[in-house]
């Protein structure tokens, strides 16, 4: 018993010391973030992504530059026509390859800047969504603390009637100054998401950005997977720039054929390229079927996933809850109650963890049956 309790006492002194450092080590001052508070929905971030930044000028750069291609191509076009009309060569094949990369592209511009978009939507719902899980995080923690706190008086008030022994004192102790510890951890993690945010959307570094939307449980998408999968088959980019691909491949292998022998290195190359753009053309289908497939099932099981964290938390709280009483009634030790306790926050945090995941499931599900976030090059 002595043995245990020296064990403890230097565990004590080295928790207790390492979060006195955390606390005198750092100025609080310098982690306040300043300015006129800013409030800011998850619509609103969406909507100031999409106004300016780098990832929306650079969709709009490459936007700008698809649609200069299209005019290179239809000029292009109109030169091989004044050319043919002009009574000099200009195969049948070749027109056809410059009016179909003209056509292409005059549709594909807007769709790759959609899949952009797509992107950024995506990228501001994550950053949002983390930032959230953090407060969450904060919170929990807090609580956490105040739990410890209660435990630690009530056990120092049994120690001083003399119905427990100073160990336990010394172990409530120990809880309180981990739980602590793991508290600035989580505020820590929480000021660098914030500073984050802020860099992502152009504020200053220490802008106070207050977040309006938590991070709670969105519905499962109201899209069946058949439904998902005929959309995905009709929108996604991966397809049309397949089908593009095998149209200019049959028409690049009649130009060659056209051109120089059928014996040649330079036909024989096109050959191949054909049956590669062939098989592409042939599998993109199943893999844009199988992406949506996929991304159904990551929806679902996450669903289940946060369903059940639910049912974890409250019987995680309800196992603490119990615990506590036992140790009050003298039928449990200590180190029973602060293990249920830690289950409990332990459990709180894996849910928060897993509804972010869940929600961002839910858009990468409704996103795999538009363009997408794949662009093809022009």
């Amino acid at each position: 018993m002595k043995k245990t309790s020296i064990l403890l006492a230097i565990a004590l002194i080295m928790t207790g010391t390492a979060f006195a450092y955390a606390e005198d080590g750092a100025d609080g001052a310098d982690m306040v973030f300043t300015g006129d508070e800013i409030k800011l929905s998850l619509d609103g971030a969406e909507k100031a992504a999409l106004a300016g930044g780098l990832a929306i000028e650079a969709a709009e750069a490459n936007l700008k530059a698809d649609k200069a291609k299209n005019r290179s191509y239809y000029e292009n076009s109109v030169d091989i026509r004044s050319l043919q009309d002009a009574g000099l060569l200009a195969s049948k094949s070749q027109r056809q390859m410059i009016d179909l990369a003209s056509e292409f592209s005059k549709a594909q511009a807007q769709k790759n800047y959609d899949a952009a978009i797509n992107q950024i939507v995506r990228d501001t719902e994550e950053i949002y969504y983390q930032v959230a899980q953090a407060q969450e995080a904060v919170r929990i923690s807090g609580e956490n603390v105040a739990v410890q706190e209660t435990l630690y008086k009530n056990t120092q008030s049994k120690y001083n009637l003399g119905v427990v022994a100073k160990q336990d004192v010394l172990l409530a102790e120990i809880g309180l100054n981990n739980a602590k510890v793991s508290a600035q951890t989580a505020q820590t993690a929480y000021d660098n998401a914030r500073m984050g945010f802020n860099i992502k959307f152009g504020y200053d570094l220490m802008q106070n950005i207050t977040l309006t939307d938590t991070l709670t449980e969105v519905p499962v998408s109201s899209i069946g997977l058949g439904d998902a999968i005929n959309k995905a088959l009709e929108n996604r980019n991966e397809i049309a720039g397949a089908d593009f691909g095998l149209k200019m491949a049959e028409l690049t292998l009649t130009e060659t054929g056209n051109t120089v022998s059928k014996y040649s290195a330079q036909y024989m190359n096109a050959q191949v390229s054909l049956l590669k753009a062939q098989d592409a053309q042939n599998n993109a289908p199943k893999a844009v079927e199988m992406d949506v497939r996929s991304k159904y099932m990551d929806m679902q099981q996450k669903k289940a996933a946060v369903d059940l964290g639910k049912l974890n938390v409250a019987n995680a709280q309800e196992t603490y809850r119990l615990a506590n009483l036992q140790y009050d009634a003298g039928m449990a030790t200590l180190t029973d109650t602060q293990q249920a306790q830690l289950g409990a926050y332990q459990t709180e945090l894996g849910y928060y963890s897993t509804l972010l995941a869940y929600n961002l499931s839910v858009v990468d599900y409704e996103q795999a049956t538009t363009v997408g976030t794949s662009s093809i090059p022009l």
